[in-house]
């Protein structure tokens, strides 16, 4: 170790030792960056610290005899029918391994083993905890429990299906906003599933949700999640020691972070959170020092920027479904994980959504928008009616104009010459064909009148008969 790496984990310590186990997670995540090693040598040097009676009274051989030596020498070892071939990651209490089993159901699968030192009683309870919500979830959108069982020394493992996927956000990088809705909609669908099942996830976040090749999300770590119900053991309040409480603090709702009751609710905030971020890149909440403090301040009390400010992808009403779900009282949230993705499928067909206020201007803009086509061939369909209208009553105006014109003539020629002619002598001829050419003249107009009046009745039929 060099004396700047060394002066890096030192300071890193002193820091870390100040805050409790929640608080150090997420500092170290961000302090370390993509760092590994110098994670896990801190990461080592803090539970050192932490088990250090435990370690001191403990003979050397002891350790090694149990098996409990560093995370890396347990690739090519066996637990129960599996053998470990890679370290996956690695927690707080303890570490995930992709292991197989070679026998007839040759299999790939994710094991998580209890770390060394972390085998205490609360620990064991939270483990135990785990292993039951999992067994009771079966839905293709969470990883799977497939075994369990304990080492020859004691140490309780999971054996769960190992999933080839790529962490949510990164998946959701290249995707427009339908899809990356449609892919968050199948991830409620696992979130309802657990709560349908009296379970509350209480860790919801992008890196607990991995997308397969064939994009199917899938929900992980159920390590802090809570049973509800009356006569449900809280499983986890055993390692809530003085003032920790079991969460990620920048996706937490601000009931977590005072310690209050957790409900469904909870998971449908952790969702909004997730919604946010997978919207606009960057997360609702901005914590910046990772103290009680200065968590409670930013999660309870500052209101999320609106999504629409950050990126043009995201329209009102994106807007107030993702503000909806990150209200900070529960009860003015959805009412369940269910309405949330309604709503989000009611804006992907362009329909009135539950969480802007219905109006009448509203639901017709939203109707325009959803018919496009359809209205606009409406439109066209009556500018053409209204024109053919027009043209009709031009026509006839300028029918009946030439209509009274000629008749005017044919009365004149009829009356006024007829009578002017009769006077003259060996006029007889004359008027019969006067008289004759006046009357055909009247006779065809009207005809021509009937026709038109028919016309322009059956014309104005026209809107009323489509």
């Amino acid at each position: 170790m060099t004396p700047e790496q060394y002066q890096r984990v030192t300071e890193l310590l002193a820091e870390a030792w100040e805050l409790n186990a929640v608080e150090r997670s997420s500092f170290l995540d961000r302090a370390c960056g993509g760092d590994a090693k110098l994670r896990e040598l801190v990461d080592d040097l803090l539970a050192a610290k932490d088990d250090a009676a435990h370690f001191l009274s403990t003979p050397l051989m002891n350790l090694e005899e149990a098996g409990l030596k560093d995370n890396s020498d347990l690739v090519g070892t066996r637990v129960g029918r599996y053998t470990i071939q890679a370290l996956i990651g690695r927690g707080g209490m303890g570490a995930v391994y992709r292991a197989v089993r070679e026998d007839d159901f040759h299999l790939e699968v994710a094991i998580k083993l209890l770390k060394r030192g972390t085998d205490t009683d609360a620990a064991l309870a939270r483990f135990r905890g785990e292993r039951r919500i999992l067994a009771a979830l079966q839905h293709s959108n969470i990883a799977r429990l497939l075994d369990g069982g304990a080492t020859e020394f004691g140490l309780p493992y999971l054996v769960m299906e190992y999933v080839h996927g790529t962490p949510l956000l990164e998946y959701a990088a290249t995707l427009d906003t339908r899809r990356r809705l449609e892919l968050f909609r199948s991830v409620c669908s696992a979130v309802q599933y657990a709560h349908q099942n009296l379970i509350v996830h209480r860790d919801i976040k992008p890196s607990n949700i991995l997308v397969t090749p064939e994009g199917i999300p899938k929900l992980l770590d159920f390590g802090i999640a809570k049973l509800l119900g009356p006569g449900m053991d809280d499983f986890t309040g055993a390692v809530t020691i003085a003032g920790e409480r079991p969460m990620t603090p920048d996706y937490a709702s601000p009931e977590q972070v005072r310690g209050e009751p957790v409900t469904t609710a909870t998971d449908i905030y952790s969702l909004g959170a997730v919604l946010y971020e997978l919207l606009t890149g960057q997360r609702a909440h901005h914590i910046e020092a990772y103290s009680r403090e200065a968590i409670e301040k930013e999660i309870c009390a500052r209101e999320p920027k609106p999504p629409s400010t950050i990126t043009r992808e995201v329209d009102s009403d994106l807007n107030n479904i993702t503000l909806l779900a990150l209200r900070k009282e529960p009860q003015r949230r959805y009412g369940s994980v269910e309405q949330f993705s309604e709503d989000i499928r009611l804006y992907l067909e362009g329909r009135p959504v539950r969480a802007r206020k219905d109006t009448t201007r509203y639901r017709a803009s939203k109707f325009l928008r959803r018919n496009r086509l359809g209205a606009a061939l409406s439109a066209l369909a009556l500018i053409g009616i209204l024109i053919g209208v027009l043209a009709v009553k031009r026509q006839a105006r300028r029918a009946e104009y030439r209509f009274q014109q000629v008749r005017k003539l044919a009365n004149t020629v009829l009356f006024d010459v007829e009578q002017n002619v009769a006077t003259l002598a060996g006029s007889t001829k004359a008027r019969e064909l006067i008289i004759k050419t006046a009357l055909e003249y009247l006779d065809n107009l009207s005809l021509e009148a009937a026709r038109v009046i028919r016309f322009c009745s059956w014309t104005w039929r026209l809107p009323t008969a489509g």
